[in-house]
């Protein structure tokens, strides 16, 4: 609807008829007015039928007069100074009404953040906490029946036996040297100079003393090895390679810490101790009594 047109029609046409005229010439329903002005369709049909008893309030009713005006492009003046004489008293006097049950009020809410942070943040100690000391926690004692402790050994690297040949008689001048001839126990003995070393046997302790047990340790594979007495004392601390054995004797109860437990067989004063039960991530924790 032009301005023209609605100039002639102010004087003698309430607002409301004037809005809904306007609308219907652009061929807009109730609800899409409703949905651009962000307003409900009671309140819309509330304004087009000037029952303004039905609305908020005064401030109320010209705000949605102007924004209506605007949405069909009219003169938001007119309308409005025409609403002014058709505004019942007890709305003009600036008396409000409560809002509208067709509109939806959300209910802000404030997003307590710094909660949220510390408990991330105690979660995070917890999980750095359990991570360091769980395997310290998780030590188990194992009891050993006393045993006789056996006598002193006396160990010491394996040599390949070597036979000594008998001189060779002198040769002449004019001749070369003679090969030493092979004696009857090395013509039947194999080569052996080509196999792998034999077992170490290395001896921490060989006398243990008054009161001491004795751990015995055979490596098949390269293992790290922790011991501490029962005044927490370190006694044995060594990396030690596949295919040697290690004893040690100390005052118990004997703390042990054996790296890469599953290629390592542990014997306690001639008893044997399983480490499978103990392992966790291939670390045997365990405490010998």
């Amino acid at each position: 609807m032009s301005e023209a047109v609605l100039s002639t029609q102010t004087a003698r046409s309430p607002p409301g008829a004037l809005l809904a005229a306007a609308r219907e010439s652009r061929r807009l329903s109730v609800a899409d007015v409703a949905r651009q002005l962000k307003l409900s369709p009671s309140q819309i049909d509330a304004l087009e039928c000037g029952d303004y008893r039905r609305l908020p309030g005064t401030v109320f009713v010209r705000g949605f007069i102007r924004n209506y005006a605007r949405l069909l492009d009219l003169d938001a003046a007119s309308l409005l100074a025409n609403a002014e004489r058709e505004l019942p008293p007890a709305v003009h006097s600036g008396l409000e009404m409560p809002p509208s049950a067709d509109i939806a009020f959300p209910l802000a809410r404030t997003f307590e953040w710094h909660k949220y942070a510390i408990a991330a943040i105690l979660v995070a100690i917890l999980v750095i906490i359990f991570e360091f000391y769980y395997d310290d926690a998780n030590e188990v004692t194992v009891n050993a029946r006393p045993v006789e402790l056996p006598a002193a050994q006396v160990m010491a690297q394996a040599k390949p036996v070597q036979e000594t040949a008998p001189a060779a008689p002198a040769a002449q001048h004019d001749e070369a040297p003679a090969r030493a001839p092979k004696s009857a126990a090395a013509a039947v003995m194999p080569d052996n100079t080509r196999d792998p070393p034999p077992i170490t046997i290395l001896a921490a302790s060989a006398a243990p003393k008054t009161g001491e047990q004795l751990v015995r340790f055979r490596f098949d594979q390269a293992s790290w090895v922790e011991i501490r007495d029962r005044n927490g004392r370190t006694i044995f601390s060594q990396l030690n390679a596949a295919g040697t054995e290690q004893v040690v004797s100390g005052l118990p109860p004997l703390s042990l810490v054996v790296g890469n437990a599953s290629g390592v067989h542990l014997t306690h004063n001639q008893q044997p101790v399983n480490l499978a039960p103990y392992i966790k991530v291939d670390v045997a924790r365990l405490t010998l009594e």
